[in-house]
C-alpha cells in the first residue's frame, strides 16, 4: 500500500507554499512580495498618524469659528459651528477601528467621545458660578465633555437651535469645549506623531524589536484586526442595537445633530481605512499582503466591507425615527456589519496568525 498524505498535510503544505512563493507576472518576472512590516508602517504612519494630524486640524477650526460665533452671535457663524463639528466629527469616528494605543490606555476616547450627554448635569452647571474653563473639563465626567456636549449646545434638543437662543453661560462653556477637543486632539496627534518623543508609532512599527509593547509583528497586525472587529460589534449591537432595542432616541450617540447614520457609515469606512492602509493618500495595506497569496479571502473582506458601508442607504430617515419606523432596514444593516465581522474574526485573523512567523 503507497504512504498517503493526510489532508491537514497536505492543507498545511499549500499555506507554507503561498506564503513562501513568489508571484509571477505574465512575463514569468518576480513581482516584490509585500511584507508584514510594510502593512505595519504604512497603517501607523498613513493611517493612525495621517488621521490624528487631520483631526487635530480640523479641530483647531472648530475652536476658532466657536471664537468667532461668541463675538458675532450671528446665524451664520452658527451654521459654520455645526459644519464644523460635523467635520471634525467624521474624522474622530474613522479612527475607531483602531482604537488602541494612548487614545485608549489614557482614556483620550471616553474624554472626547463618551455618550449620551448628561443634560441634566450639564444644565445644572450652566445655572452655577462655576468659572468654564477648558481646564475644568479635564477633571470633569466625561459625559459633561468632548463632541455630544458641544453637539448638545450647538443644535439644541429639537436639532434646529438659533443663535438668538443662546445665554451667555452656554457661550462660555461652548468656548471651554472647543479649546479642550483642541487640546485633546493635539495630544492625541502628538500620541502617534513619530517626531514626538515616546510616541506609539514607533513602538507599533518596532514591533518585534525589544522595546515594543509587540512581541512580534503577528501580534502588531492581530491587535489591528481585533480592533476592527471591535468597532463592528460596538456598531451593530451597541450603537445601534440598544436604541433599537429599547426603542428610545434618547440613548441615540449624535442624536441633537441626527448625524447618527454617517457616524456608523465613518465607522466602517474607518474598517476600510485600517484594511487599505490609506486615509489621505494610497498605502500599503492588509489587503495587499492577503491578495498576493489569498485573493478569495481579499474578494471576500472587500465585498463585505462594500456591503456594510452601502447597507445605510436603506435607512432613509434620521437614526431615531428609524428605530420606530425602519426596524426592518436596521436589522438589514447591522446583518451586513455582523457579516463583516464574521469573516474579520474567523477567516482574516486566523490568516494573519498562521501567515506572519515573526
Amino acid at each position: 500500500m503507497k504512504p498517503q498524505l493526510s489532508t491537514t498535510l497536505i492543507a498545511a503544505i499549500a499555506i507554507i507554499f503561498a506564503f513562501h512563493s513568489c508571484k509571477k507576472n505574465s512575463g514569468n518576472e518576480a513581482v516584490v512580495s509585500v511584507e508584514p512590516a510594510e502593512v505595519i508602517h504604512d497603517f501607523a504612519h498613513k493611517v493612525a498618524f495621517a488621521t490624528y494630524t487631520d483631526l487635530e486640524a480640523k479641530a483647531n477650526l472648530l475652536f476658532v469659528q466657536v471664537q468667532t460665533f461668541n463675538v458675532t452671535n450671528s446665524n451664520t457663524d452658527l451654521a459654520s459651528c455645526k459644519q464644523l463639528w460635523k467635520d471634525t466629527r467624521a474624522v474622530w469616528e474613522k479612527n475607531e477601528a483602531f482604537l488602541f494605543g494612548p487614545v485608549a490606555t489614557e482614556d483620550m476616547d471616553p474624554g472626547i467621545d463618551d455618550w449620551p450627554v448628561n443634560k441634566d448635569d450639564l444644565d445644572t452647571l450652566l445655572a452655577s458660578n462655576q468659572v468654564f474653563t477648558s481646564g475644568f473639563l479635564d477633571s470633569t465626567q466625561t459625559t459633561l465633555k468632548g463632541f455630544h456636549p458641544m453637539e448638545y449646545l450647538l443644535f439644541g434638543v429639537n436639532g434646529i437651535k438659533s443663535a438668538s437662543e443662546f445665554t451667555n453661560r452656554e457661550k462660555e462653556y461652548l468656548l471651554a469645549l472647543g479649546d479642550y477637543i483642541k487640546r485633546l486632539s493635539t495630544k492625541i496627534r502628538k500620541s502617534w506623531d513619530p517626531n514626538e518623543s515616546g510616541n506609539y508609532l514607533v513602538n507599533y512599527t518596532s514591533a518585534g524589536q525589544t522595546g515594543s509593547n509587540y512581541a512580534t509583528k503577528r501580534a502588531a497586525l492581530e491587535e489591528l484586526v481585533n480592533s476592527m472587529i471591535g468597532i463592528c460589534e460596538e456598531v451593530s449591537g451597541g450603537k445601534i442595537e440598544e436604541p433599537l432595542a429599547a426603542q428610545n432616541p434618547n440613548l441615540e450617540e449624535s442624536q441633537f445633530s441626527q448625524n447618527s447614520i454617517v457616524d456608523f457609515t465613518n465607522n466602517m469606512r474607518s474598517v476600510q481605512n485600517a484594511y487599505f492602509g490609506d486615509y489621505l493618500e494610497d498605502g500599503i495595506g492588509l489587503n495587499k499582503w492577503v491578495n498576493q497569496s489569498n485573493i478569495s479571502l481579499d474578494n471576500k473582506v472587500q465585498q463585505k466591507l462594500t456591503a456594510a458601508i452601502n447597507s445605510f442607504s436603506l435607512i432613509t430617515v434620521p437614526f431615531g425615527q428609524a428605530i420606530i419606523t425602519q426596524q426592518l432596514q436596521l436589522h438589514q444593516v447591522q446583518e451586513k456589519i455582523n457579516e463583516l465581522k464574521d469573516v474579520l474574526e474567523g477567516e482574516l485573523l486566523p490568516y494573519i496568525q498562521a501567515g506572519v512567523t515573526d
